[in-house]
């Protein structure tokens, strides 16, 4: 592999590889290592990747065996985010609900246990099919969708046992009560 085709790849795929480290240690500093390693390892056997599935895919089940070996490795358990995902808002009103709002709802997230954490980061935030989650975490489409559905049955729990009954939890309970698709 040439330096010019590891650059596209950061390039292309960089900041989700990061997202994706970020939603399972929680830290920023360990996402970026786990970033640097994937690309290393990209760069190191890009010659034995076979085609079976897409260059993206492949990337991120790299990314996802990283996190889950560092994980494995660090016996953490609860994780809370180090650095601020991109959000926006209209007016100062609106800007400190939805900081409330995005706070409890990052920190349910982030309590979520690993696997279901993993399916609903792919999903909402990397916005991908459901076989191709299967396909990353070398589960069953079937187990990818009970994890979906119950990471939302767990998070309109937890969401209607905080202090006030937002937004955030009504929109949790109407996703919730949704079959995963």
């Amino acid at each position: 592999m040439k330096k010019e085709q590891l650059e596209d790849l950061m390039r292309r795929f960089g900041d989700k590889v990061l997202h994706l480290a970020y939603s399972y240690l929680g830290d920023r500093y360990l996402a970026e290592d786990v970033a640097q390693e994937v690309f290393v390892r990209v760069f190191l056997s890009l010659d034995q990747f076979q085609g079976r599935s897409s260059l993206f895919t492949w990337i991120y089940q790299i990314t996802v065996n990283l996190c889950r070996d560092y994980l494995r490795s660090q016996k953490r358990c609860r994780l809370q985010p180090s650095f601020e995902m991109p959000r926006f808002a209209v007016n100062v009103e609106d800007a400190v609900l939805a900081e409330i709002e995005y706070q409890e709802l990052w920190q349910a997230i982030f309590n979520l246990p690993v696997a279901y954490r993993e399916v609903i980061w792919l999903h909402y935030y990397d916005q991908l099919e459901l076989k191709e989650i299967a396909h990353i975490l070398g589960i069953s489409l079937s187990a990818v969708k009970i994890r979906l559905y119950r990471a939302r049955q767990h998070l309109y729990k937890v969401l209607q046992e905080g202090e006030n009954c937002n937004e955030v939890s009504r929109a949790a309970g109407q996703i919730a009560s949704q079959p995963a698709r």
